[in-house]
């Protein structure tokens, strides 16, 4: 099995030594271990306190790319941790020479990320019409929440690292080093504050930005083994659940929010009932897979609802925003049952997950998407082998053809 090479971290814990990741050497337990809900431990070592001394030295926080600092407590400490987008995106070498004055509030590089950030480039799902309420929502936001502006500074960031490939490697370390700093000060400022009528729309806001960066990350991951592709692809959705809890957090003052329109919006997507047959062949696969209890069972039936609808949605003319929903919302929509599925590395999951791989082909237009379908359906067909070649013709032969869909 090959492994993605890594900066060593001598005083790294031993999970992380055992993982072959980069620590970030925080103690008593390291943020990895303790985003990612694994035991954390140390072997001894005389210059603990000399490193834990320089740690605490302030250092551009892009000269060292690979690991989150220590965060404030607030809403994210208990639940599923963040990544760090370095180890989602794998594709660019981190450049020791790059840094960033984490001293600067403002530069001329995050004012070219101002400018160059719109709605409709980083929300291509939302419909149109909602574009310009989205834009006096964010002008608000802004006003009222530094976090969420360093977060649209982030994402503005990931997004020139695939537009202007000439820049690529600035413009994701800037992505890694804003993201940290959204991040931990996001957790600061819930940490002393509750949620009220007036800063829900910003957190929300703050949460569905770094939902989509963290999908984004994860599909940019291009491993030469299913597994590999696999924890990672779990990762993103522990991670997922805990921005989720920041949702329901917020849900009671949403509703008389300015956020009205986008949940009639989202709500109206997320209760619809697929029309198509392209999911055909999963129905026939869970009705002829006799050891899954009642959750389990629910849990494939939903996911082939979400799956079903946005396939739906791909064929509606004249083609509107909406036919991206569901490669944003479909590996959140799936229910718990179903990714213990997929971490069991079930056969029916994961040609469940080849289908949303269609869906990722589809949209492989998107700057979010690229070429993450065609990926993940040969890496499952590879995996599952020719006995399974019934339910995976139908992804094979999608990218076989390789049809346009604009």
């Amino acid at each position: 099995m090959l492994r993605r090479s890594h900066k060593k971290s001598r005083a790294g814990c031993l999970e992380c030594k055992r993982r072959h990741v980069k620590c970030d050497e925080q103690r008593p337990r390291c943020i990895i271990c303790t985003l990612s809900e694994r035991p954390c431990s140390y072997p001894p070592n005389p210059q603990q306190d000399q490193a834990s001394s320089l740690a605490k030295q302030p250092t551009p926080p892009l000269a060292d790319s690979s690991s989150l600092p220590a965060e404030p407590s607030g809403i994210l400490d208990n639940a599923p941790g963040l990544p760090h987008v370095s180890q989602l995106s794998g594709t660019i070498v981190p450049d020791s020479t790059f840094s960033l004055d984490a001293s600067a509030d403002v530069n001329f590089d995050h004012m070219e990320l101002m400018i160059k950030f719109k709605v409709s480039d980083h929300y291509p799902d939302v419909d149109q019409e909602l574009y310009e309420h989205c834009e006096r929502l964010n002008s608000s936001s802004m006003l009222s929440a530094p976090y969420y502006v360093t977060e649209i500074l982030a994402l503005s960031a990931r997004r020139l690292s695939v537009v202007e490939p000439d820049r690529a490697a600035k413009h994701l370390r800037y992505a890694v080093a804003l993201q940290t700093r959204a991040v931990s000060m996001y957790n600061k400022y819930v940490s002393t504050v509750k949620i009220d009528n007036v800063n829900c729309v910003p957190i929300i806001q703050f949460a569905s930005l770094l939902g989509r960066h963290l999908l984004i990350d994860m599909l940019a991951r291009r491993e030469t083994d299913l597994n590999l592709f696999l924890e990672h692809y779990l990762e993103f959705v522990r991670i997922h659940s805990g921005i989720k809890l920041i949702v329901h957090s917020a849900w009671p003052f949403l509703i008389d929010s300015g956020m009205k329109e986008f949940l009639m919006w989202a709500g109206s997507l997320n209760t619809a009932q697929g029309v198509g047959n392209e999911c055909a062949p999963l129905d026939d696969l869970i009705s002829k897979t006799h050891d899954l209890n009642p959750t389990m069972l629910e849990s494939c039936q939903t996911a082939i609802r979400t799956l079903q609808v946005g396939f739906d949605l791909m064929c509606v003319q004249p083609p509107r925003n909406n036919r991206y929903w569901a490669i944003f919302a479909w590996s959140v929509a799936c229910p718990e049952a179903f990714t213990d599925l997929l971490a069991q590395r079930r056969p029916e999951a994961l040609v469940f997950l080849a289908y949303f791989g269609i869906l990722l082909h589809y949209s492989r237009d998107q700057w979010q998407v690229g070429t993450s379908g065609g990926y993940l359906i040969t890496m499952i067909a590879q995996h599952l082998g020719p006995e399974w070649s019934v339910y995976m013709s139908y992804p094979l032969s999608i990218i076989s053809i390789n049809p346009l869909h604009s």
